[in-house]
């Protein structure tokens, strides 16, 4: 144990404190730039060298603290081709000002710039300007391994072969990086209860073109019960007991992923990658205790049992990628082909109580497994010139085969479901261009670009559905651009939504807006095979605006018109309007009570909304106080240079060590890093003890790192990716600002022919939590300098009212809310003094955050004032407000 402890101790003393600088000692040339606010920089390009040999040092003195910028090409590393250029971008120090440990946490702190006012799902996602086969194949990554982020608008996606109701998320990694990345996470809600705890462990190594990942995460929540919050007790569900102990608000789970992914080139011009997950989930809710249909009361045990629904998922996934530039006809021409394999197992088991005579049921079963295989190409590239440009394509070929299979045990008696869904579809995109300044073609009009689309899927099941488009993309002036787009597509229901086994869930807590009052009733939930495909006609407008040439502000509006005929809901809320339309869903005894609801998904007749999306983003670059010191001494070291060139002594010594107080390297040798070894040992390409940077004259030596390389040690190279200073630099503080405003004009919903038009702005709901509200609020603010930082969100919905009673005479008022979450942060990483004191602290960050803060719930009354049972805030926010903390380092 001795020496175990002394190892561990070695391996923490030799990682890297700073955040996980790539190692982008290279043997190639100097990368091509970073940019910023998506503005390519007015600097002269310089050639870029192609040869495999290292980088010469140029011949004179190499200035470690310079703010030269080197571009090696107009277009940025790993950019997604195309007219349209990013809404929003961010480099390293936007990134880094989020302190979010992976991608997929980075995707979720990003979920305002990234929404859709087309659709809900989350926006599509690209790796360096590439295809890949799931999200799953990069959401682990560390973001320390980011060089970029670009934010899209939707019809970007058609150019990827997707539909154009999801924006698109350009992830740019760095060309070198590697890092054995640990987190431990434990929150806990102030009013206490239960708890929730992850442990990830997660190993990433690149080198240029080759990319290995591992990634192991374990999450566990307890359950918490009822009595442990404000809810009354209930005693109208026959029981003659309270049930609050006996009942969970948030169920006991458990969640273990494996998520693993391997990338390299195949050839020069040819990238293939391989991704495998593997997942476990299992929850046990408890249901109260257990009543017979006669209502009559029961005698409880010294140890009584609850009635439990239990669930357990298993999710695998294989995915892999192809991607590759040049084809027979053209080298200006790329393609990708995509496949992927998903099985989903599923197994459900609920207690069902008693019946009339008092005899225990068998409890509800529920078997199912979804088996899913995918095949996608893309080709993209240019047709034929025109004065304005390249008039470009895409063509996407794809099939798919799939089955679900399922088993429902209900009353004992065993139903069987087998469907099965072959899929056969093809999409083409043209964008062509009409105007052009740059060209000089039809200038006035700025930059102009027309688009169109049409895809066309086959269903073995459904027969052919078509999904055509067309789109308008026009910048009149530099700072404005103007999208335009509208959208006819047909989309059919799941194999899930269709075909899922049936199961009854007893001792559901539900308000029957009927009666205005709550009740414990049973729910039935699964598929409906009678369900018809749907078809969604979108208009879209949207204005883009940067009005500031040297200051990274965006503001951005959207405006989005959806009308959705046969459209596939979950079945909504159990209003009397809803009850006359489906009177078979529900079941009520000779009292008119409510006895069960059929909660599986339904058609609506048409769903029609208009809404407006603006806000801005605004970040803010802020000097640390090491680039001050950086800058004092550089005005210094100028200082002493033009004394020494005047006195015709010899130029002052140079180098990063003296700015730490480190003594020069012997015989020639750079420094030793006052940052430590690496857990991996030297960079590729680096000599066995040399510096990261390279010795002088060697590897890196003039790369865009300033003196110690790209990525090495070096402290200048301003925006170059490897330096630490400059406004994008690995120093450099943040001030990000973010605002933005939903307004719904219009939210109603047809449910057929014949039964009035609901509301849902005026008095009507499609689900439990009252109607749409009008207006939503996203804001986040964020501060980082020095390694220290806080963020800020805020979230607000205005109020809605919902009509109750047999006649609409009653309502209930949901009040308006508004929640705001802090996280602060400090990576100790670059805190210099503290990490030479205590070398264990090198490459860790610690994060504290309230979700929260003011423990705000929803307020539900009815017309009296009073709050139904079902809307007791307990019941709406059983968590409320909560503090987490989380610790993570890497070994670099």
């Amino acid at each position: 144990m001795k020496r175990l402890g002394t190892t561990l101790a070695g391996l923490l003393a030799g990682v890297s404190p700073l955040v996980a600088q790539a190692q982008t000692t290279t043997s190639n040339a100097a990368p091509a730039p970073q940019q910023t606010n998506g503005r390519s920089p007015e600097v002269q390009a310089q050639p870029q060298q192609t040869s495999g040999r290292p980088a010469r040092a140029p011949a004179q003195e190499s200035d470690p603290y310079t703010d030269e910028i080197v571009v090696t090409s107009s277009q940025q590393r790993g950019a997604v081709p195309g007219d349209i250029p990013p809404e929003i971008q961010l480099n390293q120090a936007d990134i880094r000002a989020y302190a979010v440990s992976s991608i997929a946490d980075l995707l979720t702190e990003l979920a305002p710039q990234t929404g859709s006012g087309r659709g809900s799902g989350m926006p599509v996602v690209l790796l360096n300007g590439r295809r890949i086969s799931s999200f799953a194949e990069i959401r682990d990554l560390p973001t320390e391994a980011i060089e970029r982020v670009d934010i899209l608008p939707e019809e970007v996606a058609l150019k990827f072969g997707y539909s154009a109701d999801q924006r698109v998320v350009n992830f740019v990694l760095r060309e070198r990086f590697r890092a054995l990345t640990t987190d431990l996470e434990g929150s806990v809600p102030t009013e206490g209860g239960n708890s929730t705890q992850q442990v990830q462990a997660d190993i990433l190594k690149i080198n240029r073109d080759r990319r290995v990942n591992l990634d192991v995460k374990y999450q566990g929540t307890t359950g918490l019960l009822e009595s442990e919050r404000n809810v009354l007790p209930t005693f109208n569900d026959g029981s003659g007991v309270n049930q609050a102990p006996y009942r969970t608000l948030v169920a006991p789970s458990q969640d273990l992923t494996i998520n693993s992914s391997y990338a390299r080139n195949l050839t020069e011009k040819v990238g293939a990658t391989i991704n495998g997950t593997l997942e476990v989930q299992q929850s046990e809710a408890l249901r109260g205790l257990a009543t017979s249909l006669g209502g009559a009361p029961i005698a409880l045990s010294a140890d009584p049992s609850p009635l439990t629904a239990s669930s357990r998922t298993i999710t695998a996934h294989l995915g892999t990628t192809l991607n590759g530039d040049g084809l027979p006809w053209s080298s200006a021409w790329s393609w990708s082909l995509t496949g992927n394999y998903d099985r989903t197992t599923s197994n459900t088991i609920t207690d069902r109580g008693f019946d009339a005579l008092g005899a225990a049921r068998p409890a509800d079963r529920g078997d199912s497994t979804s088996n899913v295989g995918t095949v996608d190409a893309l080709l993209r590239g240019p047709l034929f010139k025109l004065p304005a440009g390249d008039v470009s394509t895409s063509l996407r070929i794809g099939g798919s085969l799939s089955g679900f299979d399922s088993t429902a045990f209900r009353n004992g008696l065993a139903t069987d479901a087998s469907l099965s869904r072959n899929i056969a579809s093809t999409q083409l995109n043209i964008d062509l261009p009409i105007a052009s300044r740059r060209r000089d073609v039809l200038q006035p009009l700025g930059d102009l670009t027309i688009n169109g689309n049409v895809a066309v899927q086959h269903l073995s099941d459904f027969g052919t559905l078509t999904t055509t488009g067309y789109g308008v993309n026009w910048s009149p002036f530099k700072p404005v651009r103007l999208l335009a787009s509208w959208t006819n597509a047909e989309d059919a229901p799941s194999t899930t939504q269709l075909g899922n086994p049936v199961v009854a869930s007893p001792n559901t807590r539900v308000f029957d807006y009927r009666t205005g009052q709550t009740v414990t009733v049973t729910t039935i939930t699964g598929g409906n095979p009678l369900l018809t495909a749907e078809n969604r006609h979108v208009m879209k407008l949207g204005l883009e605006l940067r009005p500031l040439e040297q200051t990274d502000l965006s503001l951005r509006a959207d405006y989005v018109s959806t009308r959705i005929r046969n459209d596939i809901a979950t079945f909504p809320a159990a209003t009397a309007a809803i009850e006359a339309a489906f009177p078979s869903r529900f079941v009520r005894d000779a009292d008119g009570d409510l006895v069960s609801i059929d909660n599986r998904a339904v058609n609506f007749a048409e769903n029609n909304t208009k809404q407006l999306r603006w806000g801005f983003n605004l970040s803010v670059p802020i000097k640390s106080s090491l680039e001050k010191k950086i800058a004092a001494m550089r005005a210094q070291r100028e200082k002493e240079r033009a004394d020494a060139i005047a006195s015709g002594k010899p130029l002052p010594a140079e180098g990063q060590a003296r700015m730490f107080g480190q003594a020069q390297g012997q015989n020639g040798q750079p420094p030793r890093s006052p940052f430590g070894g690496s857990l991996f040992g030297p960079p590729p390409g680096a000599a066995p003890g040399a510096a990261p940077g390279g010795p002088p004259g060697g590897p890196g030596a003039a790369g865009p790192g300033g003196g110690g390389g790209p990525g090495g040690g070096g402290f200048g190279g301003g925006r170059g990716r490897g330096g630490f200073g400059g406004p994008n630099g690995a120093l450099a503080g943040r001030l990000q600002f973010s605002l933005y405003h939903t307004w719904y004009f219009k939210d109603q919903i047809k449910i057929r022919d014949g039964v009035p038009v609901l509301d849902l702005l005026n008095g009507d709901a499609a689900g439990n939590n009252g109607g749409q509200p009008a207006h939503q609020i996203d804001a986040q603010a964020g501060f980082t300098k020095d390694g220290f930082g806080a963020r800020l969100g805020f979230k607000w919905q205005s109020s809605t009212s919902v009509y109750t009673g047999l006649n609409n005479t009653n309502q209930l008022n949901f009040g308006d809310l508004g929640t705001f979450n802090l996280r602060l942060f400090a990576d100790l990483g670059r805190q210099f003094k503290l990490v030479r004191a205590h070398h264990w602290l090198r490459g860790t960050r610690v994060s504290f955050a309230v979700t929260n803060i003011l423990n705000t719930r929803q307020r539900v009354t009815d017309q009296t004032g009073a709050v139904p049972l079902n809307y007791q805030p307990d019941l709406l926010d059983p968590t409320g407000r909560a503090v987490r903390l989380s610790i993570r380092k890497l070994f670099f």
